[in-house]
């Protein structure tokens, strides 16, 4: 009778333990949020779609009002970011998947156009800066860099965490 009732507990307990391992691994898939659809480009690192303010991960792009220097010329580097952002995106509907939210309340996303991530683009096209002392993205940012793209071709331009820190 005891052994049976050993085998018994070993089994619940075994069984408990899988059931606890699939719930965790449930709970970790249900933390992604997915927001779908075609956004508006608010400026080069947030997006808003269905009423959602989207903030890109491990990026950041020049604030609106943000002067720079191309050549002679000054121009508004946030600006500059929000045009090739909505020119890169057209009026396709877009995919952010999210697992965090800034200090804003504002979901952290990655998001795609098809297959490919935007947020991966925007720094391999020097249209932002990678973001943020583990960011993914310092390999695509260096690239752009040793090849003038984007900001990275500007006479003068300031990283916007600068900028915001003065203004």
């Amino acid at each position: 009778m005891t052994r049976a009732v050993i085998t018994a507990a070993v089994l619940f307990v075994t069984a408990l333990a899988a059931c606890q391992q699939d719930a965790a691994t449930s709970t970790l898939e249900e933390e992604i949020t997915v927001y779908e659809g075609v956004p508006k480009i608010h400026d080069g690192d947030n997006v808003k779609i269905h009423g959602v303010n989207i903030r890109l991960l491990g990026i950041d792009a020049c604030e609106l009002g943000q002067p720079a220097r191309v050549g002679d010329t000054r121009i508004d580097c946030g600006i500059w970011a929000r045009d090739r952002f909505r020119n890169l995106i057209g009026s396709h509907s877009i995919r952010c998947e999210s697992a965090e939210r800034d200090v804003y309340d504002r979901p952290l996303a990655i998001c795609y156009s098809g297959r490919i991530e935007i947020n991966r683009t925007l720094v391999e096209t020097g249209i932002v800066f990678a973001y943020g002392r583990n960011s993914d993205y310092e390999n695509e940012q260096d690239k752009a860099r040793r090849a003038g793209e984007g900001i990275w071709g500007f006479q003068e331009v300031e990283r916007p965490r600068n900028y915001r820190r003065q203004n």
